[in-house]
């Protein structure tokens, strides 16, 4: 169970690492250009906590070339329509599309590597706690058993 937990830990970390990276990259090539909010997309029913609400914009590229996209709002940030945002916009990849907003970019990133932090410092607690350390007699004699 603990290699499991070992494996999951390292896994998330790493994924963690590899989301970081490519967010990095996004964020150093990316343009920022304002936006222009042609519809918001209304949601039936009560909101829920993790409920975006999705908005349609339309920005102009430095080429001249005039284009749309979906973007996703928390539910506690509000626009209208005829309403200018900013958003981050891939050059090579016009259709990629984000907000410069902290949940947008680095949410994935901070979710995985706090799970694989807590995952492998719970389990090296636990190992430590329990007073069974990697290099002690006690694990060296079980392991020649």
């Amino acid at each position: 169970m603990k290699k499991l937990i070992a494996l999951v830990g390292v896994g998330c970390l790493a994924l963690g690492i590899f989301e970081t990276t490519k967010t990095m990259s996004f964020v150093s090539a990316a343009l920022t250009l304002p936006a222009k909010v042609i519809s918001v997309q209304l949601r039936q029913g009560p909101p829920k906590p993790t409920q975006n609400t999705p908005v349609h914009v339309t920005f102009t590229l430095p080429s001249g070339e005039e284009r749309t996209a979906i973007t996703h709002l928390p539910l506690l940030q509000k626009v209208k329509e005829g309403d200018t945002i900013y958003v981050f916009v891939n050059p090579q990849d016009p259709q990629d599309v984000r907000l410069p907003l902290l949940s947008e970019l680095w949410a994935r990133p901070f979710a995985f590597l706090v799970a694989g932090l807590v995952l492998l410092c719970g389990l090296l607690f636990v190992r430590v706690r329990k007073g069974d350390t990697w290099n002690s007699p006690q694990t060296a004699n079980s392991a020649r058993s």
